[in-house]
């Protein structure tokens, strides 16, 4: 996880763990060791009851959170996957330093990640828009050193756009997305993803092994529990926080990471067939792309695939069925019809959610019960933000 300093890093972790300490709506809760626990409740109580915010990450501090979502049934909880978030201190990202050991570490960090979270600071990306100077300077050192860090890598981004509650009612997604597309730095990294050179385009499409762009808003307090002063600095209004959005990263991230996996195995399987490149048809499934070259029905495809599949993606046939079918539904979606096709899914993904709750009885069904939790997510996500994706 990157952002510079101020950004909202620790206030995320804090305000994700405190909603998602028990089993809600979301189908799920998160644990964690007693010492992450009590320093996570802790920054927690910090932001709801203190006038001041919780310190940033001590620089030299590299913090490994990890998660373990569960699932509370009738018959007992069961855990079903884990999560580890490295959380960077923002002063790397900020501050040149000279210390090579851990530039090194970072660096391997980031080979190693499924994903990279990176953290734009709502009150600095809203400065910007609005043409202020602050916001320049943001956009000119603390953003291009956070993208200067992701432009050499495949894996998914996932951009989190912190502190939502003071950009909500002001600007859509849809604007706030085109804003940052007027940044060089930032539409370079979608370029360098993309096929169409109209990244605007619907039928934009990344071919390659290159993960999934996201920006994902979230508020980590809620509306109406801090105010914007003239300097830039937030003052608590005295409110309780609702924070809201803020399970919304984690659910995206096995989705996304089972889908760069098959473009992986496409691709490699281009490769040794040695085929020229082609225009790409904007139409083409991913089923589409793996009966070229894994079987010709759904059952032999899955039967081909699934061994080869890193061993945290080998899920039963009928999950890896939907997860490829749920993939092609926003693929073959048109960005004007995406809010209606997300309501429509909706009912369907409750059912099989529902389906999966009753059938748990080990660690293995609850991961598939926990993977309809994640999909049911990332269509809300989908559903409520239709231009959230900035890559397929």
């Amino acid at each position: 996880m990157l952002g510079p300093s101020g950004s909202g890093k620790t206030v995320f972790l804090g305000s994700m763990y405190h909603k998602l300490s028990t089993q809600g709506e979301s189908g799920f809760f998160l644990a964690v060791d007693d010492a992450q626990r009590k320093i996570l409740n802790q920054i927690y109580t910090e932001v709801a009851t203190e006038e001041t915010w919780p310190e940033p990450t001590q620089m030299t501090n590299i913090s490994n959170w990890k998660f373990t979502c569960k699932i509370q049934t009738p018959k007992g909880i069961y855990s079903a996957c884990q999560f580890q978030y490295t959380d960077y201190a923002g002063e790397i990202l900020t501050d040149h330093k000279d210390d090579t050991t851990y530039i090194e570490k970072f660096n391997e960090t980031i080979k190693n990640a499924d994903v990279l979270l990176g953290l734009i600071d709502g009150s600095r990306l809203l400065s910007y828009i609005k043409g202020e100077q602050s916001g320049t300077k943001w956009v000119v050192k603390d953003l291009a050193n956070v993208l200067n860090l992701m432009q050499n890598t495949d894996k998914s981004i996932h951009f989190i756009i912190s502190k939502w509650d003071l950009i909500e009612g002001k600007y859509t997604l849809e604007e706030v997305r085109n804003h940052l597309l007027e940044i060089d730095q930032f539409r370079n990294i979608i370029m360098t993803r993309s096929n169409n050179s109209d990244i605007n385009n619907e039928n934009n499409r990344n071919d390659h092994n290159k993960g999934v762009v996201r920006l994902i808003p979230v508020s980590s307090v809620g509306k109406g529990f801090a105010e914007q002063q003239s300097d830039g600095s937030m003052r608590k209004t005295g409110k309780l926080p609702k924070p809201y959005n803020i399970e919304l990263p984690i659910a995206c991230i096995l989705p996304d990471k089972l889908k760069e996996e098959l473009k992986k195995m496409i691709n490699e399987e281009k490769k040794k067939s040695q085929e020229q490149v082609k225009e790409v048809k904007a139409n083409l499934t991913l089923w589409d792309k793996l009966k070229k070259y894994f079987g010709t029905t759904a059952k032999t495809i899955l039967e081909t695939i699934a061994p080869k599949l890193p061993s945290q993606f080998q899920f039963s046939k009928e999950i890896l069925t939907d997860i490829i079918d749920f993939i092609d539904q926003e693929l073959q979606t048109s960005v004007y019809n995406k809010e209606a096709a997300a309501k429509e899914r909706t009912e369907q993904l409750k059912a099989k959610k529902a389906e999966a709750l009753v059938k748990i009885e080990s660690e293995k069904t609850a991961l598939e019960y926990s993977i309809r939790c994640f999909l049911l997510l990332v269509n809300k996500l989908e559903y409520e933000h239709t231009y959230s994706k900035l890559t397929n």
